[in-house]
């Protein structure tokens, strides 16, 4: 069998919350999911000769740095989707703050690389009360603090799943979503690009193929060009879109949903917040899945 590549993960944030469950895993060396669309349990190999790469997904990696020693000797190639929107509590409940998430990436950058720690801005929630001119001073107050961190960043425009729609809906009507046309999304990302690369951070578009020409280009967020040059490998790595307009290489998801407690009113990987809290605080470190 060919190694694959890890998603740790779309799903819920295992660096944060799930890290002790993430290195107990390593060392049994396998993890356990649920297919969400069948209910199906899925069993995959996390020997180091089975793994390619890891491609971790987060809002804070410091619990997972804390004993990153371990997770560097194994050898397995790795990098960082690494998410600071910077939005009011009444959209993200309990992120770190800019400043806090902006210090931790830097250190993370220090320790692994600009290339291995990739920036995303995403998803751009637009509200009366985050509007355009609320996006382009909050991105460039992120971007400031990252300039040197980071070479790239990953956006796309919130797409209003039934969830997310019923979650905001509670919200105060200057938080209710606005919908924007194409014209007034390409304007906004052209000028978050023009930000983005007055601190040398390269704005690409994940699964936003209208907005050619207003960024710097298509983003891939499990990148086979990044893999590529990081775990090197005669075996070209197929893509597998995970939506329309994805050109991400195929991976495999350990992660679960409904187990991210951060609290993000927009998130699709959550029914509710509420829901998120009740079954991560059920969550047993020493089982095999999320």
């Amino acid at each position: 069998m060919k190694p694959i590549v890890i998603s740790i993960s779309r799903r819920t944030d295992i660096p944060a919350f799930h890290s002790r469950w993430f290195y107990k895993r390593l060392e049994e060396n396998f993890a356990e999911y649920r297919n969400p669309f069948n209910g199906k349990i899925h069993r995959v190999s996390l020997a180091p000769e089975d793994v390619r790469a890891f491609v971790f997904w987060t809002r804070n990696p410091a619990p997972l740095m804390a004993n990153f020693g371990s997770l560097e000797e194994r050898g397995t190639p790795f990098y960082f989707l690494y998410t600071i929107n910077g939005y009011p509590p009444e959209l993200e409940r309990s992120n770190p703050s800019p400043d806090r998430a902006a210090n931790t990436f830097r250190r993370l950058s220090g320790r692994i690389g600009a290339e291995r720690v990739r920036w995303r801005y995403d998803p751009v929630v637009l509200t009366r009360e985050t509007d355009s001119d609320f996006h382009k001073f909050n991105f460039e107050r992120v971007a400031r603090r990252l300039e040197g961190a980071t070479k790239e960043c990953i956006f796309s425009f919130m797409d209003l799943y039934g969830k997310v729609r019923r979650n905001m809906a509670a919200l105060p009507r200057r938080f209710q979503p606005l919908e924007a046309d194409l014209a007034e999304r390409r304007e906004l990302a052209s000028e978050l690009a023009g930000i983005g690369e007055r601190y040398g951070i390269h704005l690409l578009a994940c699964c936003e193929d209208d907005l050619t020409g207003a960024v710097a280009g298509k983003a891939r967020c499990v990148d086979p060009e990044l893999l590529g040059r990081i775990a090197p490998s005669k075996d070209k790595l197929p893509l597998r879109p995970s939506r329309e307009e994805c050109g991400c290489a195929a991976s495999r998801d350990i992660g679960g949903y409904d187990t991210c407690p951060h609290g993000c009113v927009y998130c699709y990987a959550n029914a509710s917040p509420e829901a998120a809290i009740r079954r991560y605080r059920l969550s047993d470190p020493t089982l095999p899945m999320v």
